[in-house]
């Protein structure tokens, strides 16, 4: 215990001895007795008693207690309290480390985490003096702080505070710790950590406190809400690699539910603020849901797409922001020598990769025969169907297995009476041992007497198997298919599916950057059933999106991370790249011929974007996923995280920051203590009198 007004203790003492000296005082003062009356005889009986005796004695006693007490109730006596030392010597050294993350920006009854930690901080920074020295750090992905080091100035270190923004990105606190430990020099005494945070727990998963030198006082400062329920876009993709004019594109959303209640709300997709498109979805508790959107996204060029779900108390994650980039309608070569073009095989495909009248559909589907087939004929496409194909030349072989090597893709229908000699050659261009089937003799309709052959298995994690997943697996047994070649697998590249007879019907392969699917069937309406299935169409479209070996560049990106991408020069020659605000940005960038390449960070949430005029470039800029589930961190382990030799705390209020500087006050209890000493002494007085009479 300690005493913060020692300085009075030598000139209240001689107070002590008052008590004392009336004592002495009393007993030297005559005492006269009347013998005549019966009461004066009972009076000087009772007088003769013990305690009667040594009343001069307790009463003496009794007041010097209660002036020792009152003594020290002046003295202001505090006991030690979150590892107080009120005789510590000089200035005090205060590091506020405030929690500058998105879920910081909860609202909670009615007032974000936020608005709580700047309450808290102004309460820290009043109790300082005017010697005491602070530094205020933002723990953001980055952290940043008010001063370089420990400044007196705490009226900024408020204004500071005052003019924080809301928090967007991610917390950082093992690099803030680090930052931390190099302000704190080893000559600061006792220094003292605020963590002033609402302790989310993917932010607090795994904070290391061993940077920080042994003598530091850790206090941590709970600022969260009582109520952490939330829900959140955490992500939105499509489906396809490249989305052509005319396509409708799955958009796959992700929903967070982080409450105890199940939920149930419409997910909307906005593109270019026009078209609209909503679908419920249905979420249980502390899970997360996916819900799948058909779009359209309409003509050439860069469009904005926005998923949207009804606002709550962290709003920011309740958009979520990705650019799609529709490309001009791609044509696809279909090459084959079928007598029947307009009625069979090749009118099939067509059918299948453009379905709708004057050919509205985003695939051009093109025919020619084996013959024309050349190098300048395939310049113009990316993808390359064969279906009854004509023996190829040398020239034609060596064609295609160029472009299948710059990253063109292959669909071969192993339906035409010159497959095998083809593949042959494409092997010997493409190199020994790469071609993953070897084709044996061809099954006919005519010489089949077991009935149709159905695939019975294959590798399903695919993804041009993706259409037969879970329980659309199904449509795959209603295929049956009687033309076929009794083929064997070399171990070169993979099969994909298998007949029941354990012949591959599906195989792939990559050459350079480029694949090829090799289809052991026909879409025939005579040699298989596949064309008059509704799973057909779909299942060629799928498989000329997914054999692209284009990466497309990303659609959405998370705030605080760097991007780069390339623009055209001339896109650049005015200031006009703008963030979501409307304001200009600060690019990097490096000439690259005709084209620069640009990088930046945003600090907004939304959309950037180049408007030369017309809509060039557009990021979508979203908040962490990690920041929309709100649950704390387990707060009872953060005292124990802590190294040897450090002191951890949690506090929060006025009198906690006032108790850790000082200690508690307890003279209340010595002042309590002499009132009862003073009762003592009046019972006791009582006792007396009874006595004497």
């Amino acid at each position: 215990m300690s005493f913060l007004n020692a300085a009075l203790l030598y000139g209240l003492v001689p107070l002590v001895t008052v008590p004392v000296i009336i004592h002495l005082l009393n007993r030297r003062f005559p005492k006269l007795f009347a013998f005549s009356s019966i009461k004066n005889i009972r009076e000087t009986v009772a007088q003769r008693s013990k305690l009667f005796k040594w009343r001069h004695w307790i009463l003496a006693l009794l007041r010097t207690a209660f002036l020792v007490l009152l003594l020290l109730a002046f003295l202001k006596p505090t006991i030690e309290k979150f590892g107080s030392a009120a005789e510590a010597k000089g200035s005090r050294h205060v590091l506020l480390l405030f929690d500058h993350s998105l879920s910081m920006e909860y609202k909670g009854e009615g007032v974000s985490c936020r608005q709580r930690g700047v309450a808290e901080a102004e309460k820290v920074l009043n109790t300082l003096g005017p010697d005491d020295l602070v530094n205020v750090m933002l723990v953001g992905q980055n952290p940043s702080t008010c001063f370089i080091e420990f400044s007196r100035s705490q009226v900024e270190a408020k204004r500071f505070i005052d003019n924080l923004r809301p928090g967007l990105t991610r917390a950082d606190f093992n690099q803030a710790n680090a930052t931390a430990a190099r302000l704190i020099s080893q000559k600061t005494s006792r220094p003292e950590i605020y963590y002033i945070s609402d302790f989310q727990r993917k932010n607090w998963a795994n904070v290391d406190f061993t940077s920080l030198p042994p003598n530091a006082r850790l206090f941590f400062v709970d600022v969260s809400a009582r109520t952490k329920d939330n829900h959140g876009v955490l992500g939105a993709t499509i489906n396809q690699s490249q989305v052509l004019a005319g396509d409708t594109v799955l958009v796959e959303v992700s929903v967070g539910n982080f409450s105890e209640k199940p939920l149930q709300e419409q997910v909307t997709v906005v593109v270019d603020n026009r078209a609209k498109f909503e679908k419920e979805v249905f979420v249980s508790p502390w899970s997360v849901g996916k819900v799948t959107l058909p779009v359209a996204p309409g003509a050439p060029g860069l469009h904005l797409c926005e998923v949207r779900l009804p606002a709550d108390g962290l709003e920011q994650d309740d958009r979520f922001c990705l650019a799609i980039p529709v490309l001009e309608k791609e044509e696809v070569l279909i090459i084959s020598d079928d007598p029947k073009p307009d009625k069979d095989a090749v009118y099939f495909l067509k059918m299948a990769l453009n379905p709708y009248e004057n050919q509205q559909g985003s695939l051009l589907p093109r025919h020619i025969t084996s013959a024309e087939v050349s190098a300048s004929q395939l310049a113009s496409a990316k993808k390359i169907f064969l279906t009854k194909a004509g023996p190829l030349s040398d020239a034609a072989c060596g064609a295609v297995a160029k472009f299948l090597f710059s990253g063109g893709g292959v669909i071969y229908f192993l339906d035409g009476k010159a497959d095998a000699e083809n593949l042959q050659k494409m092997e010997k261009v493409m190199g020994v041992g790469t071609m993953p089937l070897k084709l044996g003799q061809r099954r006919g309709v005519e010489n089949v007497g077991t009935g149709a052959q159905q695939i019975i298995k294959g590798d399903f994690k695919s993804k041009y198997l993706k259409l037969f997943r879970g329980s659309m697996r199904q449509d795959l047994g209603l295929l049956e298919f009687y033309d076929f070649y009794n083929a064997s697998s070399t171990g070169a590249g993979t099969v994909l599916l298998t007949y029941a007879d354990e012949t591959p019907a599906m195989a792939s392969l990559g050459h350079g950057l480029g694949t090829m699917l090799l289809v052991n069937f026909s879409v025939s309406e005579f040699s298989s059933n596949l064309a008059r299935q509704k799973i057909f169409p779909a299942w060629i479209q799928e498989m000329v999106k997914t054999i692209s070996s284009e990466e497309p560049p990303p659609t959405s990106y998370v705030i605080g991370q760097s991007i780069q991408s390339e623009v055209w020069r001339a896109d650049l020659k005015e200031n006009n790249f703008k963030g979501p605000s409307g304001n200009s940005v600060e690019l990097k960038r490096e000439l690259a011929g005709e084209r620069y390449g640009i990088s930046f960070i945003p600090d907004e949430l939304g959309f950037y974007t180049l408007r030369p005029g017309r809509l060039a470039a557009s990021f979508g800029i979203n908040s962490s996923p990690d920041e929309s589930d709100l649950r704390q961190v387990d707060k009872q382990l953060l005292p124990d995280s802590i190294k040897e030799g450090q002191q951890a705390h949690f506090v929060g209020g006025q009198e906690d920051y006032e108790n850790l500087i000082l200690g508690r006050p307890v003279f209340h209890y010595f002042i309590f203590a002499g009132l009862l000493f003073l009762l003592m002494e009046l019972g006791f007085q009582l006792l007396i009198k009874r006595v004497a009479t």
